[in-house]
């Protein structure tokens, strides 16, 4: 079984995620408060997946993550932000790279899992041997305000020094290249080595003047801020703000709600490798929610003649005996059709469609529709 290692000084916050991953059985999930008891694990136990603080106690959470660069680099990374702190959003990219995934606190469950479960993924797929990038790396330097020397190799015969004061780049060095050229060139850089030793006396002084985050293509993102309390009207009384609705379970008449619960629960579907959308269904074949990652893809096309199809295998299985059908694929030669049924009576009679790539990993699919299904159903 894969495992998991979550490290964070915060004790509380440790016990709510064991709490929350107690019916989870996907994977073994180990905890400590220390760095140095995390690289003690990490010597004896095969990890699969690192979830770390950025402060820790002893060893701090950046230099943890280096070590895992130079001794487990094809381990997926998460870093835990304290609250407040704004985090990188890399201007290709969705706002994470691959390998290295920042997640601010307080955050859901369901947040942390999906991560998780990305890790997982990009372990199965083999995606995960080409290790971390440095650009991903450089904003920890930035909010972990490190000063040293930060050597970085790639491949075996790259090799570079990077120098550092309080979080700000000061110089950097590639063979014959030094300052913003070296430290460019260096940034595009994948499956690096990374180790940190004293800043040099001679060294502590800044030759390069662009900030860091554009050197790693990357901005601050931070949390939308709350609108201001409404002030008095013409009246003099407040002005009244309307209440959201609490949340509910969504139903066949209620779409939009099944829409916003599917856009919740999908992120850990996208990762899937050939994974094309999927679509929700009524018993009467109407779409009712849909995920698209193909704009070729129409399921709302053949939606109703599917439905006939699921229906028509229910009703035959059943009359011979089996039982109803609750899923069923099918296999084209551009396309990988899986449908599967909630269950009618915890909730409700809904039909899940979701379309693959003919190389895509149809079993992780199903896994995950198994898992998402009453997720999304409950609104949860």
């Amino acid at each position: 079984m894969d495992k998991v290692l979550i490290v964070d000084k915060d004790a509380e916050n440790l016990k709510k995620i064991e709490k929350g991953f107690k019916e989870l059985h996907h994977f073994e999930l180990l905890t400590t408060q220390s760095g140095k008891t995390a690289v003690d694990i990490l010597k004896k136990t095969k990890i699969t997946v690192l979830i770390t603080d950025l402060i820790l106690p002893d060893l701090d959470g950046v230099q943890l993550l280096a070590y895992m660069t130079r001794n487990y680099p094809a381990t997926p990374c998460v870093v835990m932000m304290e609250p407040g702190k704004p985090r990188p959003w890399f201007k290709d990219r969705s706002g994470h790279g691959d390998m290295l995934y920042y997640l601010e606190k307080p955050f859901e469950f369901g947040a942390l899992a999906s991560i998780i479960f990305v890790g997982l993924n990009l372990k199965d797929e083999g995606l995960a041997m080409r290790g971390m990038t440095l650009r991903h790396f450089l904003p920890l330097l930035v909010l972990g305000r490190k000063t040293g020397c930060m050597e970085v190799t790639s491949g075996g015969r790259k090799k570079g020094l990077m120098y550092f004061d309080t979080g700000v780049l000061l110089d950097a060095q590639h063979n014959n290249l030094t300052g913003d050229q070296a430290a460019r060139e260096m940034a595009k850089w994948e499956g690096v080595g990374i180790s940190f030793s004293s800043l040099p006396k001679n060294r502590a002084v800044q030759k390069i003047n662009t900030k860091l985050m554009e050197i790693a293509g990357a901005v601050w993102k931070e949390k939308p801020k709350p609108r201001p309390a409404p002030g008095p009207n013409a009246a003099g009384q407040p002005t009244p703000v309307s209440q959201a609705a609490p949340p509910s379970a969504p139903s066949a008449g209620n779409p939009s709600k099944l829409q916003s619960a599917l856009t919740r629960h999908v992120n850990i579907l996208r990762t899937i490798k050939g994974y094309l959308g999927l679509a929700i269904l009524n018993p009467a074949g109407n779409v009712l929610a849909t995920d698209v990652a193909a704009e070729s893809i129409d399921i709302k096309d053949f939606a109703k003649e599917l439905n006939t199809l699921f229906a028509s295998c229910s009703k035959t299985v059943n009359q011979k005996g089996l039982d109803r059908c609750t899923s069923f694929t099918i296999h084209t030669g551009k396309a990988v059709i899986m449908m599967m049924s909630a269950d009618v009576y915890k909730q409700g009679n809904f039909r899940f469609v979701g379309l693959m790539a003919p190389e895509g990993n149809g079993f992780f699919m199903q896994t995950q529709l198994k898992r998402i299904i009453p997720q999304v159903l409950t609104g949860s």
